[in-house]
């Protein structure tokens, strides 16, 4: 009898690898070029071989022997990728596992390299329409710290009592005074509210309860990050039923993924359904979290089948509407931001003007 003794990695080992972690395309790739070898009538350990021979990051190399380490000792490869749960998730396992079983390993490895492709660049679309608004605040928020800390001040010394200037002057020489007494108090809150929210999004359920639902409620916004949430449930459920995973483990693995109160607190709810033999339509019906349309595309093929395929394309379809609503955000954000900064120009244009133009006024007298 063949004795399975798994090779564990040590915790220092765990730790350097999470220090230098394999870049995103990595990961990709390893699963397209397993796809690749797969379909070649390659072993999943002569798949390794190869890549392994042709990999240069220090750490890729390191997890793809550790990988095959494992298999020479009869280890099943969705076994081996376990010692990894940084690098990979509990979807992946779930799926390659169950595509062991099945027998459609190179259909899944090339599912799961096409997936964290379209996640990556959805992710990539979604923080560039984010950065950019922040970007210009910030920058907006230099120049007028700049502006009421150098010029302000500049004009105001060419009065002789501040009884002689503008309301508006003032009030922009008294933020001037505060700034500069009180700047470290601003950069200190600057840093604390981040970590503050984080804390409280991740230990304080009744606070993420009520950001989740901002997120999803909020104008366009919420439009947004309910398409997406949308597009993961339909993407990942749709590659679980093609790799031949059960609907209740698939939404049991599914769970984890979603950050949204509201989504994850659902999918329990559809998982105990489904457990009580409800279906799926019956358990999604009426939510206000699932568009009519996937709810009726459901209930379609719970009576005629081919379930995989119909959510795969929905995905994709959702994945283009995230795309379409991102132009419309940007072309939303273009104008209010414009609107915001002339604002504030406007107003320190306003405070630096109006006792020159005094000035000048008196000296023409």
């Amino acid at each position: 009898m063949i004795e399975v003794k798994e090779v564990k990695l040590s915790l220092l080992d765990q730790f350097k690898l999470q220090l230098s972690m394999p870049p995103f395309e990595k990961k990709v790739g390893l699963f397209r070029l397993l796809a690749m070898t797969q379909n070649a009538w390659l072993g999943i350990k002569e798949s390794l071989k190869a890549i392994l021979k042709s990999e240069s990051h220090p750490s890729m190399r390191r997890i793809v022997e550790k990988l095959l380490e494992n298999i020479n000792q009869w280890i099943s490869f969705s076994a081996a990728m376990k010692e990894f749960p940084f690098f990979f998730t509990n979807q992946e396992v779930a799926l390659v596992k169950s595509a062991e079983i099945m027998g459609n390993l190179p259909q899944v490895l090339n599912s799961i390299a096409d997936e964290l492709e379209n996640s990556q660049k959805l992710k990539k679309k979604i923080k560039g329409a984010m950065t950019y608004p922040v970007m210009v605040l910030i920058f907006a928020l230099l120049a007028v710290v700049i502006l009421l800390i150098k010029v302000i001040p500049t004009i105001v010394n060419m009065f002789p009592s501040e009884g002689q200037l503008p309301s508006i002057t003032v009030f922009m020489l008294t933020l001037s005074d505060f700034i500069k007494e009180w700047w470290w108090m601003l950069v200190l809150i600057g840093v604390l509210v981040p970590i503050v929210y984080k804390v409280l999004y991740e230990g304080v359920l009744p606070f993420k309860i009520v950001v989740d639902r901002l997120l999803l409620r909020a104008p366009v916004i919420g439009e947004l990050n309910k398409t997406y949430n949308l597009y993961k449930f339909s993407r990942m459920l749709g590659d679980f039923y093609n790799a031949g995973v059960s609907p209740v483990v698939a939404i049991d693995y599914m769970i984890d993924t979603f950050d949204n109160y509201f989504y994850r607190e659902k999918l329990k709810t559809i998982k105990h359904d489904l457990n009580i033999w409800l279906t799926f339509t019956e358990s999604m019906e009426g939510s206000w979290l699932f568009s009519p349309v996937l709810v009726q595309i459901i209930s379609v093929w719970e009576e005629t089948g081919n379930f995989g395929e119909v959510l795969i394309k929905m995905a994709n379809f959702y994945r283009e509407d995230i795309e379409t609503k991102l132009e419309a955000l940007m072309k939303l954000i273009e104008p209010l931001m414009m609107a915001f900064i002339a604002v504030i120009v406007g107003t320190i244009v306003a405070a630096v003007f109006l006792p020159l133009a005094d000035l000048v006024g008196q000296i023409g007298q």
